[in-house]
């Protein structure tokens, strides 16, 4: 919990200075960027290393990554070392991202599909549920295979889900040939 509050506060700053000198945009790309680096394992450890001293550190994140990342997020990852927060890194680049999505009005969705969908298809889909979105937002769609459901395709977002598949229909439709209550039947007449 504290390192999400840690995490938080960070994420929240460096937000706030990137939108002051208008490099909001650079700054989440250097984010995406840094998270996929702190996925490393041997990066991961360098940052928690009490071995390794602050100006090595320095060292190695200019050299890494110098020229590639915005100046701003350099002189960030160079006052959390510090700090000597830098273990903290992966989670402040995961809460950034978090506050620049809301930020920029941009809603998490999950696409699961039998096969993977080009760009077109998933673009159809998106168009097709705008009505889930306030105005203004805008949705991130990222799609996962999963063969089990068959065919068809299940969304997800926030606390909305809608669940197209055709392993969901042969369910309802073997739940219906075995339900054979008077009820339903007298009902369905």
């Amino acid at each position: 919990m504290a390192s999400y509050k840690v995490a938080s506060r960070y994420a929240k700053s460096i937000l706030d200075l990137s939108k002051e000198q208008g490099v909001v945009e650079a700054v989440a790309a250097d984010m995406e960027t840094l998270k996929g680096v702190c996925a490393n394992r041997e990066f991961t450890l360098l940052l928690k290393s009490p071995i390794v001293t602050i100006d090595k550190k320095q060292a190695i994140m200019k050299e890494l990554l110098g020229g590639k990342i915005n100046d701003l997020t350099l002189k960030f990852l160079n006052l959390l070392i510090l700090k000597g927060r830098e273990s903290v890194l992966p989670s402040i680049s995961d809460e950034f991202i978090n506050q620049f999505k809301i930020l920029k009005k941009i809603k998490r969705a999950k696409l699961i599909t039998a096969v993977k969908m080009d760009d077109a298809e998933i673009n159809t889909i998106r168009s097709s549920f705008q009505s889930w979105l306030a105005p203004g937002e805008t949705m991130e769609i990222t799609q996962k295979v999963d063969p089990e459901i068959i065919g068809g395709f299940i969304l997800e977002m926030e606390d909305k889900q809608c669940d197209s598949s055709i392993r969901r229909k042969m369910s309802q439709m073997k739940t219906g040939l075995y339900d054979k209550s008077y009820v339903n039947l007298i009902e369905k007449r």
